[in-house]
């Protein structure tokens, strides 16, 4: 073959086996079959058995891709021989950690080029630590290709090898021209992971879940049952008049992150945040659940307290102001609907329950009881309760009878 054509078709990874592993095979499965694979591990798996019936000499094999999320800057899904694959999801920051910096990742986003490195020659000083674990590892050659999607960014593939030979140019090549094969494939999967990752972050995974099955019309919905949580701050009006920007954001985020965690632990989901409130459900799927559920939902609100007061041993030895809220629970049905203006829609819940729970916690600030329970969500509560009466409350029928757990005051 003359050595114009072997460069070309070694550079394209077509080659026969007599001359170096074919990348035909591979390719012609990523086309065919691995663009129908959503999940990254499984399209990571089929890769690595397709390169290893073509005689690639692979044993570990990654991708990294950049993300936009809230908590994420980062993931990583990596295969080993023997060992299966993994999902490393790196938190913002972990760009600034040791870890990364000067790293085969970093040189590949900041140089937009090939890394390649032979291990049996690292120097202890230069070499970062992450190329001394995979010789550790009993890698002997290591590579970091880029892996360029559509829209300019610059995510990176990387591979290693045990055989004592390590790579040569045309196994790099190929590895190269896979790279461009596999970004369109993880740019796809990207895309779905990312806008699962924002709409579980702005509008929670029970209502993402709604959208990603087909619920985006206006007067989408349905019928739930379900305990209601309405948590309302304490004095916010004069705290946002007294607090800078920045500490009024950071009280703000306390108070929110710390019922989250303690209602998510137990089953419950926010629904929304209104202004300084929170209105939080635990669905109830079955009638014979009722009673647990609501039972989690009260543990969740004493959860959420007490992690409060925590909170506020801190603020206070910090000189910040305390963070006091009231919290209601109640039991009944809404209808949880897409509604709004044609182009503007919004999951909400509809019906008389959720007003009722507001009115409830409302309430706490006139009895000076932080937490308050419905006559309905009493019933089904085993432990204690202590009535403090009939009360009147505003757009709700009829004096309601509203109960305290027994250790409130």
């Amino acid at each position: 073959m003359p050595e114009t054509n072997r460069r070309e078709l070694n550079r394209r990874g077509l080659l026969g086996p007599e001359e170096g592993w074919s990348l035909a095979p591979v390719a012609a499965w990523l086309a065919i079959e691995g663009r129908r694979i959503a999940d990254p591990e499984a399209l990571l798996t089929g890769l690595a058995e397709k390169l290893d019936a073509a005689g690639a000499r692979i044993d570990r094999l990654s991708f990294n891709v950049a993300t936009l999320h809230p908590l994420l800057v980062a993931w990583n899904c990596s295969w080993r021989r023997g060992e299966g694959t993994a999902i490393f999801r790196g938190r913002h920051g972990a760009e600034n950690s040791d870890a990364y910096i000067g790293s085969p990742l970093h040189f590949v986003r900041e140089h937009q080029r090939v890394f390649r490195r032979r291990t049996e020659s690292l120097d202890e000083e230069r070499d970062h630590s992450f190329l001394h674990e995979m010789r550790a590892a009993g890698m002997t050659d290591y590579a970091a290709v880029p892996m360029m999607f559509g829209t300019g960014a610059v995510n990176v593939l990387t591979v290693a090898t045990a055989a004592p030979p390590g790579f040569d140019g045309g196994d790099l090549e190929r590895i190269e021209a896979l790279a461009n094969l596999l970004a369109p494939l993880v740019e796809i999967i990207e895309a779905r992971r990312m806008a699962l990752g924002l709409l579980d972050a702005f509008i929670g995974p029970r209502i993402s879940e709604r959208i990603l099955n087909g619920q985006v019309k206006r007067g989408d919905g349905d019928r739930i049952e379900a305990a209601f949580w309405y948590s309302d701050l304490r004095g916010f009006t004069a705290l946002s008049e007294s607090l800078s920007a920045a500490d009024l954001l950071h009280l703000l985020n306390d108070y929110f992150e710390n019922c989250a965690a303690a209602a998510a632990v137990r089953g419950g989901e926010i629904l929304q945040f209104i202004g300084d409130a929170i209105l939080i459900v635990f669905e109830i799927k079955r009638p014979e659940d009722e009673a647990r559920v609501c039972e989690d939902a009260l543990d969740a609100a004493i959860d959420a307290f007490d992690s409060m007061a925590v909170v506020n041993h801190r603020r206070r030895h910090n000189g910040f102001p305390q963070i006091e809220f009231g919290l209601g629970l109640h039991l009944g049905t809404v209808t949880h609907a897409n509604v709004g203006a044609p182009n503007r829609l919004a999951f909400n819940v509809v019906g008389p329950a959720v007003n009722k729970t507001a009115r409830i916690q409302a309430l706490s600030k006139e009895t000076s009881v932080s937490l308050l329970l419905s006559e309905e969500f009493a019933r089904r509560i085993k432990r204690p309760l202590r009535s403090l009466g009939r009360f009147d409350l505003r757009g709700v029928t009829g004096a309601q009878e509203v109960f305290a757990a027994e250790e409130e005051g």
